[in-house]
């Protein structure tokens, strides 16, 4: 396909420009590409939707972050991304593949239901009919310092396959009270690691984080039958842990 068939708009709501930006190359690219297409250059890009390029490369960057897009052969270019790219076979929780020296405490910042998103609609495969998550943010901590920060959200659903929910004892992150059984029958169809800044999508307890700090983005989806059930975004200072990852076989206690 041509880039020049794909026609993007003006963007012009009250959101933040990089959100409406994000929001309509998803849109456009989903409905009107297919895999491996090359994207607009940036200059027709920005001017096309009416913005900067500081703030076309920032939806870019989170677009890159979220396995929409990839880098052509041309690394000047971005492309659909084309599935069928194995990421790791690792269904594990958050709280099994992190690692570092001291005790990491969890904190559950909200969790309850959420308004869909293009963001989520887009990874989960969602129809438009679908408008409610399950989301969870929790802030794990070492002391007082935030090392990483979680945003899970999981079709309702999907919950018929998850271990009961209790709101007032929730351990930790989304994926490990949702129990290994339901672990067990996931494999992860997205997993994208990038270097991330707190810009695109803050999370609670980042917003003080010095510009110098090295964070890490991590997106993952776990799917069962084809079907993704699982989406989360994860942030990690990787200069006070560790990030573990391996082929997983099946858990104990998933029988």
């Amino acid at each position: 396909m041509d880039d020049q068939e794909l026609k993007f708009q003006r963007v012009k709501d009250r959101r933040a420009l990089s959100v409406q930006v994000y929001d309509q190359l998803v849109e456009v690219l989903r409905k009107n590409a297919v895999p491996g297409a090359v994207i607009p250059p940036e200059v027709r890009l920005a001017q096309d939707l009416g913005v900067s390029r500081t703030v076309l490369r920032e939806a870019l960057r989170l677009l890159e972050e979220d396995g929409v897009i990839e880098r052509a052969a041309d690394p000047r270019r971005r492309q659909l991304a084309a599935p069928g790219k194995r990421p790791p076979a690792f269904s594990a929780p958050l709280e099994e593949i992190v690692t570092g020296a001291g005790e990491l405490k969890a904190k559950v910042m909200r969790h309850g239901a959420l308004s869909t998103t293009n963001w989520s609609r887009s990874l989960l495969n969602l129809p438009q009919s679908e408008t409610e998550l399950l989301s969870r943010e929790t802030l794990f901590q070492r002391g007082d310092i935030p090392v990483v920060s979680a945003l899970e959200v999981v079709p309702f659903e999907a919950l018929k396959e998850a271990r009961p929910l209790d709101d007032g004892v929730m351990s930790g992150s989304l994926l490990n009270d949702l129990g290994p059984k339901f672990r067990s029958k996931c494999v992860a169809t997205l997993w994208r690691l990038s270097d991330a800044s707190t810009g695109g999508r803050p999370r609670s307890g980042f917003a003080d984080v010095a510009p110098d700090v090295p964070l890490v983005s991590l997106t993952t989806v776990l799917s069962r039958n084809g079907r993704p059930v699982f989406l989360a975004k994860y942030l990690l200072r990787l200069d006070l842990v560790s990030l573990n990852v391996g082929a997983a076989g099946a858990e104990p206690g998933a029988e």
